[in-house]
């Protein structure tokens, strides 16, 4: 085959590559979108500003950082978002095991960046298969107890 044959089958193959992906993206609801656009968006601000102590895994770091992964706080999306935002201080008992270190507050993080980063370890870690809304997370922080 000939470098223009060639250009023309790729061409062809990526045209229909790009129309198999729009497809599915017009078949999607819109609760489907914004889940996945949280997802993604969790993702890489969970890279940047959790998984140094927790690990892209999730699963810590020894004795030092909890695992989110197997965490029952995932189960409290209201006690993770104000633990995402304010920090912790007190012991935690996770998979029972405890952890004492402080965890600093997260307080540049915008009420949606906070959203973006629960759906991100709940739907990964956890049994969640939808976004947390913003509205929930503004309603979580307004009510945070000190922890």
């Amino acid at each position: 085959m000939n470098t223009r044959n060639k250009v023309r089958v790729f061409v062809f193959v990526k045209s229909i590559a790009m129309s198999l992906l729009m497809l599915a993206v017009c078949c999607q609801s819109a609760e489907e979108l914004k889940s996945e656009q949280y997802f993604v968006e969790g993702y890489q601000l969970y890279t940047t500003n959790c998984s140094n102590c927790h690990q892209v895994d999730g699963k810590g770091m020894l004795n030092l950082y909890p695992p989110i992964s197997g965490s029952q706080t995932l189960s409290d999306k209201a006690l993770l978002a104000c633990i995402i935002k304010n920090g912790m201080r007190d012991t935690i008992l996770v998979n029972g095991r405890k952890f004492s270190r402080p965890m600093p507050p997260n307080a540049k993080l915008s009420d949606i960046e906070v959203a973006e980063i629960v759906t991100y370890v709940t739907v990964k870690w956890g049994k969640d298969s939808i976004y947390t809304k913003i509205e929930a997370v503004r309603s979580s922080l307004a009510n945070c107890k000190k922890y």
